[in-house]
């Protein structure tokens, strides 16, 4: 049963949207410059380390690469923290943003809520290659929770095609396998990250859920046209904007330390949300154990400035988060000048196709 096991997880392991805050409306990815100029960054930190621009994340040993990203990316957050920080007053607003970005600079990972325990075990044994099935689905079955997704999962129109339902846990793993596993894990754990943060704010945490929620199946709809695994795909379309449900988590932490919703001006917020999403993201993603390259692809797919990168899963997050803002707001889609704004390389028309086909 476990025959090209290393290729299975593998692929599972192989496994970012901004918001206005003036509308509540997510709001798509603002366009970069043609030909972008690197922001600086700590000579000690080359922008390479981040986007893997002079040396690919596959020369080097998985944990050298895991740990030269975790740095820059803390490096990315604490320069944007200092960026937001020099704008602020001395108004009320700004005496909670302050906090707010205080809280995050002292310790990025503090701010990052772990899983689960159940969905841990379950992670670590999908990472264990002695691990069977059954070893796996024993967290399952002390979650109801998981146990329901892992069911909803395998009897989606995606993997219950022929019809037939799934009714017990074994069938359900043997229909979606390990990546299906790892993507059930991985979305109970985002959806754990929906928090109160009170007044208006509890609406976007909601409406970027619903955006995950809808990207996921585009971005795996994509898969075919990029040459990636559907599953992966699939997976990081549910965490590429996890950055910003980390943001309004600490809100919420805020809120609760000091009896009152954070009041915080809506360009603060749109540029707090815009400048760390991303990094944060992708931080996240490393300390939830998933693979240096898909951190990566979290932290750049918003393809801004620097962090252009011929990065495949970048890319088909990218386009999948416009495809499906552009669906939403019912606006045309100029795939031409997304490429060129983007910097993207994959293939337009074979997207577009693709993306055609859905709408």
């Amino acid at each position: 049963m476990w025959s090209g096991w290393a290729d299975t997880k593998d692929m599972a392991n192989r496994f970012l949207a901004w918001l206005n805050p003036s509308s509540g409306q997510l709001k798509a990815p603002p366009a970069p410059r043609a030909a972008p100029v690197p922001k600086p960054v700590p000579a000690e930190l080359p922008p390479a380390a981040i986007v893997g621009a002079a040396e690919p994340a596959l020369g080097r040993p998985a944990e050298a690469d895991r740990a030269a990203l975790e740095v820059a990316l803390r490096a990315e957050i604490a320069r944007a923290i200092d960026a937001i920080g020099v704008t602020l007053g001395t108004s009320a607003e700004a005496d909670d943003g302050r906090g707010l970005l205080e809280d995050i600079r002292r310790d990025p990972l503090a701010v990052i809520r772990r899983p689960p325990l159940a969905a841990q075990q379950a992670l670590a044994a999908c990472r264990d290659v002695n691990s069977s099935f059954g070893r796996i689905l024993e967290s399952f079955h002390q979650d109801p929770a998981l146990t329901q997704a892992l069911l909803k999962h395998a009897n989606s129109p995606y993997y219950a095609a022929g019809g037939t339902t799934c009714n017990s846990l074994h069938d359900a793993a043997q229909r979606v396998g390990l990546a299906g596993l790892h993507t059930v894990l991985t979305a109970a754990t985002v959806e754990g990250l929906l928090c109160r943060p009170g007044g208006d704010y509890a609406a976007m945490v909601q409406q970027i859920w619903t955006h995950l929620v809808r990207t996921a199946p585009v971005a795996r709809r994509l898969a075919r046209s990029a040459k990636v695994p559907s599953e992966m795909a699939y997976t990081l379309g549910l965490l590429h904007d996890l950055g910003k449900l980390i943001i309004f988590d600490r809100l919420s932490a805020r809120r609760a330390a000091t009896r009152h919703t954070a009041r915080l001006t809506r360009g603060f917020l749109h540029e707090v949300l815009g400048e760390l999403h991303g990094p944060l993201g992708g931080l996240a993603a490393l300390q939830w154990s998933l693979d240096p390259d898909a951190a990566r692809a979290i932290a750049t797919h918003p393809r801004g400035e620097y962090r252009y990168r011929d990065e495949t899963m970048s890319q088909v997050l990218a386009i999948a988060e416009w495809a499906d803002l552009t669906t939403v707001r019912e606006q045309p889609r100029d795939y031409d000048g997304l490429w060129a704004r983007g910097g993207l390389t994959l293939d337009l028309a074979a997207c577009r196709e693709v993306l055609e086909e859905g709408r």
